[in-house]
């Protein structure tokens, strides 16, 4: 029998697709303050958002008449027809938020807009408002959201513990913080507050506030535009890597978002640049036009699908590569943290990530940093007058008007406060080869050289590397092969047990400038060489690669072939060999016409940096 069923089991039902566990109502609740143009947010937790969410902002407020509207289902203020769907600007556009929390737990809404006398009070539980008077209180909203589950047992008993429930959270809420440099947002558990971003502006100010200032070190900032399209953010230097994906943020039209295609155009900048299981970190804030993109592809929207995939892909990798052919990039040796950073306590947690990949939860480690002179220590109870007016509803005490004049009072205090600095802008500029001085090398290794504020150690062969490996691809690439013939041929043994066929290898070198024949016996005549290599440089180039057919790659495929050109480049000029100023000299002529100077193919650093700041703090001259 076919029957329709009634509202509260479709209202739950409808629920599950949103609402799964506590950090999707915090995620709702802090889009919606957002939507509503908030300069001021406070994200308030009790037992990982079970018993106890407040999200209270100073945005535009609803309008008296219409805030029991709000909870009714697909009822939004932000789109009106179908057309505004291919051209979305704000955060949500559903109308599911209100309706959904409601329909799975005990909701109390307080919102004033500015033009009122007086505000609107509407408490509703299992989908059904209980309670709608008028009240006193300022500006803004707060939804205080009670009892997640209550009357879906089933689902509250598959939540997890209450400290993984409040890692979630606040790895969420820490993205968005990051995010939104021009919005004030404090977050605070069970009575502690977590952190509290400034609202400047300031992106990186607010990177070192939520994560701590280790993750503010070795950050270079990205600044690109085009057709359109703008890029800003940070990423780790090549040095400072992290052995996941989850200190990547995303963030696209103001919206953090998981993109594979975002990732791949990241991880593309940082080709040969990082060892393998490496992954950069990165803050990236893309903004493009609102039709370019579609955010109605996921039912929590954390996944968006872009028109042209391979222009944004692009676009990613060629902005963050030029930031990481700066100065800036150069693994740079020192002892200190971040300067101009002020000492504060800083409290690490690992947090779970709120998003999830291919089923499982993922793990990422959270830097959590109390606001200096921003109000109570960590780890205090936030007092504030919000204990005086007493509420018939679930027996809570509150005062909102009070708890957003604190709010402002704080945010006055911060502003007068300076600004961190984030970056030397002259590190940010291309860095320029031709400015060194040589100054000879150390160990028959490295290679020292000056300019007027740093001092440079080069690994020869690292250098040698990398020239090695860019000069073969490009001669693979290339129509014309430059080659030289020998007037004595080599003789190379090949093993039985390599399984790719004679064509498709002899092809490959052929491509870089081999000229190579059976002989006979397993055994191949090399008549012709690449014109840059030196005869000794090709023999063992041609045994390296050779030893590397063993392993079975798939020569068809062109990674599988740039492995094996990695993994033959140790003919280079190795540690120990001495270099006369004339071989010093072409080396890094040659070095700087790469495309990538700053590793070699393993991704070892080619370069390491000091500052002058540095030699001289060690000896105390600062």
């Amino acid at each position: 029998m076919i029957r329709i069923l009634d509202k509260n089991t479709a209202d739950k039902i409808a629920a599950g697709e949103v609402i799964d566990r506590p950090v999707s109502i915090v995620k709702e609740l802090l889009e919606n303050s957002l939507d509503a143009d908030a300069t001021d947010i406070t994200v308030e937790i009790k037992n990982g958002g079970r018993t106890y969410i407040r999200v209270t902002d100073n945005g535009c407020g609803i309008e008296t008449d219409q805030a029991e509207l709000a909870f009714t289902r697909h009822a939004t203020s932000k789109i009106s027809s179908e057309e505004d769907l291919d051209a979305i600007h704000t955060l949500g556009f559903r109308g599911e938020a209100l309706a959904s929390i409601c329909a799975v737990s005990r909701v109390e809404l307080i919102t004033k807009t500015a033009g009122s006398k007086t505000g609107r009070r509407v408490a509703a539980e299992n989908s059904t408002i209980i309670e709608s008077t008028a009240t006193g209180c300022p500006e803004g909203t707060t939804v205080t959201v009670r009892d997640l589950f209550y009357n879906v047992p089933a689902r509250r008993k598959f939540l997890s513990s209450d400290s993984a429930e409040t890692r979630r959270i606040i790895d969420m809420v820490s993205r968005i913080a990051v995010a939104y440099g021009d919005v004030r947002i404090t977050m605070i558990n069970g009575g502690k507050r977590v952190f509290s971003t400034r609202g400047n502006g300031n992106i990186y100010n607010n990177i070192v506030t939520v994560y701590g200032n280790d993750a503010g070190r070795d950050l270079i900032p990205v600044e690109s535009s085009l057709s359109g399209y703008t890029l800003k953010g940070f990423v780790s230097a090549p040095s400072a890597s992290s052995p996941s994906r989850n200190r990547q943020i995303f963030c696209v039209n103001g919206r953090i978002v998981t993109s594979r295609v975002m990732e791949k155009g990241l991880e593309g900048a940082y080709r040969e640049k990082l060892f393998h299981g490496r992954f950069p970190v990165a803050f990236l804030f893309m903004s493009l036009p609102a039709e370019d993109v579609d955010v109605n592809v996921h039912p929590t929207k954390k996944e968006i699908r872009f028109d042209d995939e391979f222009k944004v892909e692009d676009f990613i990798r060629e902005s963050v590569a030029k930031a990481l052919m700066s100065r800036q990039a150069l693994p740079q040796i020192r002892k200190d943290v971040i300067k101009d950073v002020p000492e504060a306590a800083t409290v690490r947690e690992s947090v779970v990530s709120y998003e999830e990949r291919d089923g499982k939860t993922a793990d990422t480690d959270v830097f959590l940093r109390e606001k200096e002179g921003a109000g109570p220590a960590f780890g205090q109870a936030v007092q504030t007058p919000a204990q005086e007016r007493k509420k018939e509803y679930a027996g809570e005490q509150i005062d909102i008007k009070s708890l957003l004049s604190s709010m402002r009072d704080r945010k006055e205090k911060e502003e007068k406060a300076p600004e961190k600095a984030a970056v030397d802008t002259a590190d940010t500029e291309p860095f320029l080869f031709n400015a060194l001085d040589y100054r000879g090398t150390l160990f028959n290794t490295y290679i020292m050289a000056t300019d007027e504020d740093d001092f440079y150690l080069i690994d020869q062969h690292a250098a040698h590397e990398r020239v090695f490996y860019e000069k073969l691809l490009k001669q693979y690439n290339n129509a014309e092969k430059l080659s030289q013939q020998l007037m004595i041929p080599l003789n190379m043994s090949v093993s039985s047990n390599v399984t790719a066929s004679e064509e498709t290898w002899i092809g490959a070198l052929s491509e870089m400038g081999y000229g190579i024949e059976f002989f006979g016996n397993n055994t191949y005549m090399v008549r012709e060489i690449p014109a840059f290599m030196e005869t000794g440089e090709a023999g063992d180039f041609l045994s390296d690669f050779f030893s590397a057919l063993e392993d079975r790659p798939d020569l068809t495929d062109r990674r599988a072939l740039e492995k094996i050109i990695t993994r033959s480049c140790k003919s280079a000029v190795k540690g120990g060999d001495v270099l006369d100023g004339a071989e010093i000299k072409g080396l890094m002529e040659e070095l700087a016409k790469c495309e990538n100077p700053f590793s070699c193919p393993h991704g070892r650093p080619t370069f390491i940096r000091m500052t002058r700041y540095e030699i001289e703090k060690m000896f105390k001259r600062v």
